[in-house]
């Protein structure tokens, strides 16, 4: 009878414990993903770690990597990485009413198809995509990034990182 109580007290403590775990990782905001009510459809002003990333889940703490996608209904989903949007646009169909890229070199809000984008960054996701305004050698339209990064040839391929890192 002590064995069974003392097996029972066991489950329950372990049972509290897994319960305790689980409601101390979420958070009191619960998923930071989407901002709803962009009616204005401009870019939102973010702070590192406010958001959540729509298609990974990271927190979106890299500010010059981030991008975001306002909806015609006004949410606006967000990015950590370049790369996270392309395969999250594969993934969900919406009316959007534009896509938005920070820049590196003028850190500023761009359409996705204005900016040129570098294959060799150091980005959240480490897909090496990179959004810049202004046009250099070695950098690629947004199509041609799109296209490379739904082949998986970014530097997560490691031949795609040693022909363009030599590692």
């Amino acid at each position: 009878m002590k064995k069974i109580l003392i097996n029972i007290l066991t489950f329950a403590i372990v049972i509290a414990v897994i319960i305790i775990l689980l409601v101390s990782f979420g958070s009191s905001d619960g998923n930071r993903y989407v901002y709803k009510g962009n009616t204005e459809h401009k870019p939102i002003t973010i702070k590192a770690k406010e958001y959540q990333c729509s298609e990974c889940s990271m927190d979106v703490e890299d500010l010059k990597y981030a991008a975001q996608i306002i909806s015609q209904n006004g949410n606006t989903y967000f990015f950590d990485d370049i790369g996270c949007v392309v395969l999250w646009l594969e993934n969900h169909s919406i009316d959007i009413h534009s896509i938005l890229t920070q820049t590196l070199d003028t850190h500023e809000w761009i359409d996705v198809k204005d900016a040129w984008y570098s294959r060799i960054a150091p980005s959240p996701m480490g897909y090496g995509f990179a959004a810049l305004r202004h046009k250099k050698e070695g950098l690629i339209p947004y199509d041609e990034m799109k296209l490379l990064m739904l082949q998986g040839k970014n530097l997560h391929d490691p031949f795609v990182k040693k022909k363009l890192l030599g590692k």
